[in-house]
């Protein structure tokens, strides 16, 4: 599974960074994604919280 960001409808509201900060980090301004750090299932949920869709999952 790999995780996309869309910088341009991020309305960074922040819940992926408080749902799973071991997962999505903000590093010099922009949005690191560690794909491996938490279970699928909860990536799954959490992308789907992103009130601007701005976050998408490709399946391998």
């Amino acid at each position: 599974m790999k995780i996309h960001w869309d910088e341009a409808r991020c309305c960074h509201a922040g819940i992926c960074v408080k749902e799973l900060p071991q997962v999505f980090k903000v590093e010099d301004g922009r949005l690191e994604i560690d794909a491996e750090a938490a279970p699928e299932a909860e990536i799954r949920r959490v992308v789907g919280m992103c009130p601007a869709a701005a976050l998408a999952i490709e399946e391998k």
